[in-house]
């Protein structure tokens, strides 16, 4: 019994924290595929069609990880409100404007979705390297108390409840390297 705890980690029972949640905050391939095919298909037309699908594109990379859940879309809204009115409203004001606003408009949403992909991948990173941080004994104090004793008879060898336990493990270090992140921005108490 002895021997099988001194081989087994709790570590390997954490998983990938950082590509888990890289894979949570960012669309999957076949999104990024949609938006690409959406921005192709307008680039042949009109710039201020293809800068209202960069604002969509954006939008949806943006808001990715809140996805399901209504939310203002920010400066995205009242953007396409402009480009609509740009399309659609008197030609001075568009002869004047289209141009620069379109292109000014793609590079905010180009931008926006390079600081995300950015920002979600250093997350990622930081987040993988707090799980690898931690040993055994940190891990099981991050654990409920029914949790740790059956992380303790899985460190013993019994695998009855490994594939449970290898959740409550996962979410329990993505919860603990998170915590100092969401208490900066306010958004957990304590």
């Amino acid at each position: 019994m002895t021997e099988a705890m001194q081989q087994r980690s709790l570590r390997q029972l954490v998983g990938p924290v950082g590509a888990d949640y890289q894979r949570r905050a960012l669309p999957p391939g076949w999104v990024w595929a949609v938006l690409a095919v959406l921005l192709a298909a307008t680039w042949a037309t009109e710039l201020p069609a293809t800068a209202a699908a960069a604002l969509i594109a954006s939008a949806v990379v943006v808001h990715w990880p809140r996805r399901g859940r209504f939310h203002w879309l920010g400066w995205r809204l009242p953007a396409l409100a402009v480009l609509a009115a740009l399309l659609w409203g008197p030609d001075v004001l568009s002869q004047w404007f289209e141009h620069g606003l379109a292109l000014t408009l793609m590079s905010l949403a180009s931008l926006s979705i390079g600081v995300h992909v950015w920002q979600s991948r250093q997350l990622a990173r930081q987040l993988q390297a707090s799980a690898d941080a931690l040993d055994d004994a940190q891990l099981l104090a991050l654990l409920p108390v029914d949790a740790a004793r059956l992380a303790q008879q899985w460190r013993a060898g019994d695998d009855r409840h490994a594939p449970e336990l290898s959740v409550v493990m996962h979410l329990a270090v993505m919860h603990a390297a998170l915590s100092p992140r969401l208490r900066e921005q306010g958004m957990l108490a304590g």
